[in-house]
């Protein structure tokens, strides 16, 4: 089992014993200026890897920042890169949450697991959303692009309501004058993925857990 996998499912093993409706994913790897508002907080503060994160709260990353995160109920990933902001919202049925991340602006790579609920990314220019898939969104003042990378993604300008559908080897272009496009994917476009496997992880992770009352606690997994 590679290191990344490994970690997430120590995670859930864990997570099984203290889960709250409110509690919707975990930060696994914080890298650089990383910040998190928590929901109901006027103030960012620093994000470390182990921090549990509830519906509403808000991820700011800096010039050299990235966060990885990863969603309790079914394994989903959202990998939020460099000069990033974004809102991490869920809304919990009895077995799945239905996810949506309001991006304000950034890059982010989401690799979404069969979703029986709706998982959805919405920016000022545009709705993506998914039912199972794996691709990057970048959005800017210019817009938005949707770079596929396995399974397929709707991409809705919101100004217009025009709609094209992004599969495996294809990106999708939504600007904020509504317009939509689509065109065979550059590779020299695709933003680098910081490879979680080919580096030496720590052996102890530290997941936080805040308490109604505001104590903290902090569950230790020791690991080779």
């Amino acid at each position: 089992m590679n290191y990344f996998l490994r970690r997430s499912y120590l995670i859930f093993i864990v997570l099984g014993c203290f889960l709250y409706a409110d509690k919707i994913a975990v930060a696994t790897k914080v890298k650089g200026v990383a910040e998190i508002m928590k929901v109901g907080k006027k103030d960012f503060t620093s994000l470390k890897a182990g921090v549990i994160l509830d519906d509403g709260d808000k991820i700011r990353t800096g010039n050299s920042g990235f966060v990885a995160i990863i969603f309790i109920d079914d394994k989903s990933t959202l990998k939020i890169k460099q000069n990033s902001e974004a809102v991490i919202t869920g809304q919990r049925t009895a077995k799945d949450i239905s996810k949506k991340i309001n991006l304000d602006g950034g890059t982010i790579r989401a690799s979404i697991s069969k979703q029986n609920v709706d998982f959805v990314i919405q920016t000022p220019t545009s709705v993506a959303s998914v039912k199972g898939t794996d691709f990057w969104l970048i959005s800017d003042e210019a817009g938005d692009q949707v770079i596929g990378m396995e399974g397929q993604v709707s991409l809705v300008n919101t100004e217009t309501g025009q709609e094209v559908n992004v599969t495996s080897g294809m990106t999708g272009i939504s600007t904020p004058d509504g317009q939509v496009g689509i065109s065979e994917t550059d590779v020299a476009t695709i933003p680098q993925d910081p490879d979680d496997d080919s580096e030496d992880g720590p052996s102890q992770l530290k997941i936080y857990l805040e308490g109604p009352n505001g104590e903290q606690k902090v569950f230790i997994i020791d690991y080779q």
